[in-house]
């Protein structure tokens, strides 16, 4: 008899749990942009291209190019796109090699000026560097924008 009292809590508990989720606000529509990115000519792979809106509440959107360089933006859940509005864009592409014994002693050194410490063989990683010109670092900076429409629309940007 157990069993069966269990059995009706357990259903119960999913039933709950499923209306609860389901009757919150909806995202946000949003509409798919996808784009490439080409630097000194050729496909720019593992580059972050982030759209960063002009307008208060609508939210960024981002992506990572492929190995031929291609990119789709997601906003919310992956590839669903941006919502429609006017953006300014943002490239980046960071060094993903390990940093060498040297550079990381070269960063201590930095590190020490600002009076950290580290012990025995805990050298610190300096950060990544974008490998892009510095102006298209910031969206402020990079002159390239956007509009997003009610509609599938695309950016191919390229960086010379």
């Amino acid at each position: 008899m157990r069993p069966l009292v269990i059995s009706r809590a357990a259903i119960l508990l999913i039933l709950l749990a499923h209306v609860g989720c389901s009757s919150g606000p909806s995202r946000p529509a949003t509409y798919p942009v996808s784009g490439t990115v080409t630097w000194k000519g050729q496909p720019l792979e593992a580059a972050r291209v982030v759209f960063v809106p002009t307008t208060a509440g609508v939210e960024a959107a981002s992506g990572v190019t492929d190995a031929t360089g291609k990119y789709q933006l997601t906003t919310f859940v992956a590839g669903d796109g941006a919502q429609p509005g006017e953006y300014r864009v943002k490239v980046s592409k960071y060094d993903t090699k390990k940093a060498t014994t040297a550079e990381k002693k070269e960063y201590l050194t930095f590190e020490e000026e600002q009076k950290m410490v580290f012990s025995g063989d805990e050298l610190p990683t300096p950060p990544a560097k974008n490998l892009l010109p510095k102006k298209y670092e910031q969206e402020s900076t990079s002159g390239i924008t956007h509009t997003v429409t009610k509609s599938p629309s695309a950016l191919d940007i390229t960086i010379p």
